[in-house]
This record gives structure tokens, sequence and C-alpha cells, in this order.
């Protein structure tokens, strides 16, 4: 039940099972990390870049983000642990949206909600309809497909790049 509301969230929770030991597991995002740095230069050109993430590695955690050449403010910072299971090694990683970004999206849907629910009881009370009571209904479909497509967009890369890159199976 669980996976079915996280289906449809800008949030993601998936544990991978590889038969890699948990050194190999962290040599190989350690190999796809660049440090985060405030500013890179290289970004601008996109020259020089030869790794898909950046972010921090550090003993059996991970904070990274996937480097893109656009903008996307609704790309999913990623982390994760690495623990060591009976077949092999377990990796955990949690998908959630930058926290400014959710703040800024919070108080941007509580606004748009609060538009919403006032045109709705304006609209019932008059019981006559106006087409212009659909744009806060509007605004939220569209908020919500703005951030979850956003999102799923670059987290469906993520995990897909992952499976490969521990050679593993998601665990439902």
């Amino acid at each position: 039940m669980a996976n079915i509301k996280m289906k449809y969230l800008p949030f993601e929770n998936i544990t991978y099972r590889t038969k890699l030991d948990s050194n190999e597991v962290l040599k190989r995002i350690s190999e796809k990390v660049e440090p985060k740095r405030p500013f890179r230069i290289t970004e601008i050109f996109w020259e020089n870049i030869h790794k898909p993430y950046k972010g921090i590695v550090k003993g059996k955690t991970f904070n990274i983000t996937r480097m893109i050449q656009y903008r996307n403010s609704f790309r999913p910072q990623i982390k994760g642990n690495v623990e060591n299971d009976i077949n092999g090694t377990k990796v955990n990683i949690k998908m959630r949206l930058h926290p400014i970004v959710l703040t800024f999206m919070i108080i941007w849907f509580s606004g748009v909600g609060i538009g919403f629910l006032v045109t709705l009881y304006i609209l019932l009370s008059n019981k006559s309809f106006e087409p212009m009571t659909l744009i806060p209904f509007g605004m939220l479909i569209f908020g919500y497909t703005l951030v979850t497509g956003g999102f799923k967009y670059e987290s469906i890369k993520s995990k897909k790049y992952f499976n490969e890159l521990f050679e593993s199976e998601i665990e439902e």
C-alpha cells in the first residue's frame, strides 16, 4: 500500500540487493561522484565533466545529486547507505526534493489550495458556474504535474543507473 502512494509523489525509497561486497559498492559509487563545490565553471561549458553525480560519499553513506546539462529544480537529492547482508550487500536509497524546493512548493500549494477552496465555496453558494473558477484547480493540476514529472523523470534515470552500477535487483 505504501508503494502505491509513493508512486504518485516526489519521494522514493528504494532498496537494491547485490552480490557485490559492500566495499566494492562504495568504490563504484565513489568513482561516479564528483565533490560538491559551490560554483563550477565546468558546469557552464560542460567540459571536463566525466562523472554523472556530485556530492559526498562518507563511510557507508552518500548524499548525491545527478549532474545534468539543463535546469530541473525538482531533481532528486539522493541519500543512501550501504549495509552488509547475508547474501551480499543491501543499498538503501531515499530520493527527495531539495528542502528549499519542498518548502517553496508547500507554500505555493497551500496558497493555491486556499484559493481553490474559496472559489469552490463561492461556486457552491452562488449555484452558478463561471469558467474562471476552474483556474485554481488548473493551477493545482499544473503544479502537481510539474513537480512530480520533473522529479520522476530524473529518478527513473538514477534508479536504472544504480541498478546497472550495483549489478543488483530492486527489492519490493
